[in-house]
Formats: C-alpha cells, structure tokens, sequence
C-alpha cells in the first residue's frame, strides 16, 4: 500500500491530534500495543468515550479520526498525517 504523507512522524507516547490529521498512519515497532483515539470536546459538545485499538506486533494501520481528536499510545508507537484516501 502506498501512503501519501502530510507531516512529520510523531511517537505517540504523549497524547497528539498529528497535526490535526483527518487520516493518521500508525505503526508499531515492538510488541502488540493499544493505541488510544479520543475527542478532547466536552460530551455536551460532541466529544465522546475515547475508543482503544490493538495493534499487532511490528504492526500497522491507518485510521480516521476528527482534526482535534487525540491519538496516544506507548513507546514504540509512531503516528502520520497521511492523505485521507490512504494511497498516492
């Protein structure tokens, strides 16, 4: 699969919004991991229970989140801002 990248790699130990990406390529390097996506806006404001995935050992996949939700996760994880139709 090829990936158009929009910004930089972050590693996801602290909570990040990838620069405010709408379409975010996680990998992991290490063991299986959870990585934790959540919306910072109070529930009155549309924010909602933030949503765990697993990724699997030296894994990776792309997700869709709002701008302004957070993606963390432990060391190991890295997280791009790619195109949103996940491919050049």
């Amino acid at each position: 699969m090829a990936l158009k990248a929009l910004a930089n790699t972050v590693a996801t130990g602290s909570a990040t919004n990838v620069f405010l990406a709408s379409a975010v390529h996680i990998s992991n390097d290490g063991t299986a991991r959870t990585i934790t996506i959540a919306n910072t806006a109070d529930p009155e404001n549309g924010g909602g229970i933030p949503a765990k995935i697993r990724i699997p050992a030296n894994g990776q996949m792309v997700i869709r989140k709002r701008p302004t939700d957070t993606v963390s996760g432990a060391a190991g994880c890295y997280a791009t801002s790619v195109a949103e139709g996940g491919s050049i």
